[in-house]
């Protein structure tokens, strides 16, 4: 008895260290990805240059004191500026592919580069929405009174958080964002590792919470959208988006209030809007922009 108790008592330490050891592994994934700008997703990974822009390096600090180094790109007005909001494992350029025409158009640019490029992690949207609010102080210290924000996949989230709570924020495009953090990363794990919610994701949250010293479950951009009306948004969201899954784009549409507007194209990679229509993307960019901003 004594020998199969210890069988069972071996078994049962085996099963936690693997299902701890996974929960680790998997929070890192969230919590530390890696940082690259792949040219067949980003397209252009070099400077603004690379697009024909003038740029500066800033830097500025957030409340919580990480030193961002975003790049920004002044245009002749001295007014109206576009924050462009990079996504998860993205790094600033990722705003590049509408910068050129958004530019053009009169807009201040400022690519601002999150927290897990400098030293941090990522938090899905918990903590990034003080890096675009250090972002913003930059731009009001710099005399811009009118300033928009276009964000992609978690960057789209976590400018709908910011925009939320900022009623400064004139509009916003959010292209590729998720309803809520917990609900992506459930749809991932069963998608992609075919992982079901019990008993491993518990623990993953768990590991995330701790490890981040944060509430991953707070992260509900679907909560938070329907407050930032009257100020006008629009949702770009891939129809067959292959890691957001486009539910996402419908709840947040059902539950924004007017004035809101919705743009599905026919797509089927995470924020590759541009990369499939490129004209149309920046057409709808510059008009909404135009029109709000």
């Amino acid at each position: 008895m004594s020998r199969i108790k210890t069988i069972v008592l071996s078994i049962f330490s085996l099963i936690c260290i693997f299902l701890f050891g996974a929960a680790y592994y998997f929070s890192s994934l969230v919590l530390y990805p890696n940082v690259q700008c792949r040219p067949d997703h980003h397209v252009f990974c070099e400077t603004p240059k690379e697009r024909g822009l003038d740029y500066e390096n800033v830097r500025f600090k957030t409340s919580d004191g990480i030193e961002l180094e975003s790049y920004f790109i002044p245009s002749a007005s001295k007014e109206k500026a576009i924050i462009l909001v990079h996504g998860h494992g993205g790094q600033r350029n990722e705003g590049l592919r509408f910068a050129k025409s958004l530019h053009d158009a009169g807009y201040t640019l400022l690519l601002l580069s999150l927290r897990r490029n400098h030293g941090s992690f990522a938090s899905m949207g918990y903590y990034e929405p003080l890096d675009v609010e250090a972002a913003f102080q930059y731009l009001k210290e710099k005399g811009y009174s009118k300033i928009g924000i276009f964000g992609f996949s978690m960057g789209a989230a976590t400018s709908i958080l910011y925009m939320a709570k900022n009623p400064e924020i004139v509009a916003g495009i959010f292209s590729s964002g998720y309803a809520v953090a917990m609900d992506v990363m459930i749809e991932s794990a069963k998608r992609d590792f075919g992982i079901p919610y019990y008993p491993l994701i518990p623990l993953v949250k768990l590991a995330l919470d701790i490890r981040g010293n944060m509430d991953i479950d707070s992260v509900r951009p679907i909560d938070a959208i329907e407050k930032i009306s009257p100020r006008p948004i629009a949702i770009f969201h891939c129809r067959a988006d292959d890691y957001v899954d486009h539910h996402h784009a419908d709840d947040l549409f059902a539950k924004a209030k007017e004035p809101k507007s919705v743009w599905s194209p026919d797509c089927t990679r995470h924020e590759r809007i541009w990369n499939v229509h490129p004209n149309e993307s920046e057409e709808r960019a510059v008009s909404f922009f135009k029109k709000y901003l």
